[in-house]
């Protein structure tokens, strides 16, 4: 039997939204003060095929996804990233806090992510199961109109301070990937 739920530690997610946790399957949630549960869900118990695994990535660009079909919602999570060839690179956030840098790539039915805490630049592993629904845009290819992150909705306003977000963990990635 599989395990949906990994836990993750990382100090801005609070303790506060267990109970949406539990009801939504994935909660972003900050404090500022503490540790708390960063959980990942992921779908660990199906392999498919190299060709099916290929498919299970958005397009090219930049996406905003959230634990609210809002944006900016005091006390919701968000995901800001860019999708470059199934690689991601992107931030977890939530409004008028800190936010923690994350980099991966769309691998078979989940999103494997690398997070870097902004507090003392540990890295844990992150992973989000995808699923298909009907609400991501699909930029005109019927392949990609129903994958979703399992957790988040897709919100398709990405604001001035997403984007400034999103290009400070871009320049970190690319300064972390040319240190190695």
């Amino acid at each position: 039997m599989r395990n949906p739920i990994t836990t993750v530690t990382s100090p801005w997610f609070s303790q506060a939204c267990r109970a949406r946790r539990i009801l939504a399957g994935l909660s972003l949630t900050v404090g500022l003060l503490g540790a708390g549960l960063l959980p990942a869900i992921a779908n660990t118990g199906a392999s498919t095929k190299p060709q099916a695994a290929a498919k299970q990535a958005l397009p090219d660009g930049v996406y905003l996804y959230g634990q609210s079909t809002q944006p900016d919602q005091v006390g919701q999570g968000y995901f800001v990233f860019e999708s470059k060839q199934g690689n991601v690179v992107g931030a977890l956030y939530m409004p008028r806090s800190s936010f923690d840098c994350a980099s991966g790539k769309f691998q078979n039915e989940q999103l494997a992510l690398t997070v870097v805490n902004s507090y003392d630049r540990t890295t844990n592993p992150f992973e989000i199961a995808l699923e298909r629904n009907s609400n991501v845009a699909s930029q005109g290819n019927p392949a990609f109109s129903n994958l979703g992150l399992q957790g988040f909705e897709r919100i398709s306003n990405v604001s001035e301070n997403d984007q400034r977000i999103l290009d400070v963990c871009k320049a970190d990635f690319q300064k972390q990937t040319a240190a190695k």
